[in-house]
């Protein structure tokens, strides 16, 4: 008599809401972990966290020359294209660099995973929060660049934690299933890294998407700015470059709860088969 298999059931809620309790249980874990990367991403460097200011203005120089004096993208008023490159470098780079790191964070502590049962959200979580202490000294220069060259900072700068905690949201739903697919499939890290190299040209980092430099055909920007990237970087220039309220915030508030539970119910539908394919 042959036997039908049983599909176990999807993930309820109850379930859930028990793994993000065992989260929050592990807090002091995840502390640990974040003080591990930042450690281990700046040993052996003889300016160390110095690179976290460093590196931003770098990517910001060479954006510059390439995209401002060499094709001239953002026209003659180079003082605000200097900052519209800073936030989008900033921006982008704590998008990316989370993103990249996860294809690997579950294989990578394969040991851990076979010997020592706890939840492996940890490891994505871990990332997200390291590179977002990266992009807070980013912020932190932005700062100094905008006191310095820019406009008046406005009251406006209200938005920018909440938009900071959308975007970690959002980041953190996009790492758990990047995270999820590296621990099945090695190929993973190729495939995301052309993505996001698509997904850099296909975001307003150096180019403008409206105003008289915009370089964006109009009658397709409804379609465009449905990349969430593409809001979160002009929403971060409505507020600390034109002195403006964040024009899609409530589409970055929807994406971004959509992005963190999906991300997260996936990434703990797989934990129970990790320990066998890494």
């Amino acid at each position: 008599m042959s036997t039908i298999p049983i599909t176990p059931p999807p993930r309820s809620l109850p379930d859930l809401s028990r793994r993000i309790r065992a989260l929050f249980d592990r807090r002091e874990t995840i502390r640990f972990l974040v003080s591990s990367h930042l450690k281990a991403g700046h040993r052996d460097k003889v300016l160390g966290h110095l690179w976290n200011i460093l590196d931003p203005l770098l990517l910001m120089t060479i954006y510059y020359l390439v995209f401002g004096l060499g094709l001239r993208l953002g026209g003659d008023n180079h003082t605000e294209f200097l900052i519209y490159l800073f936030i989008g470098v900033v921006t982008w780079r704590f998008f990316e660099t989370s993103v990249s790191q996860a294809t690997q964070c579950v294989r990578a502590n394969r040991g851990l995973i076979h010997e020592i049962s706890f939840p492996k959200a940890i490891f994505p979580i871990s990332i997200c929060l390291s590179r977002l202490y990266d992009m807070l000294w980013g912020l932190i220069v932005l700062f100094a660049i905008l006191l310095w060259l820019g406009p008046p900072l406005t009251l406006q700068l209200v938005w920018l934690p909440p938009l900071v905690m959308l975007q970690l949201l959002f980041t953190a739903g996009v790492v758990f299933i990047v995270a999820y697919l590296g621990a099945f499939f090695a190929d993973t890290t190729n495939v995301v890294g052309v993505i996001l190299r698509l997904s850099f040209y296909a975001s307003p980092i150096f180019y403008h998407v409206s105003g008289p430099n915009a370089r964006f055909d109009v009658k397709y920007l409804k379609y465009y700015m449905l990349n969430p990237m593409a809001c979160f970087l002009e929403s971060y220039r409505s507020v600390l470059l034109y002195g403006e309220a964040p024009g899609y915030l409530p589409y970055l508030a929807a994406i971004s709860a959509l992005s963190v539970v999906v991300g997260f119910a996936t990434f703990s539908r797989g934990e129970g088969a990790f320990a066998k394919y890494v």
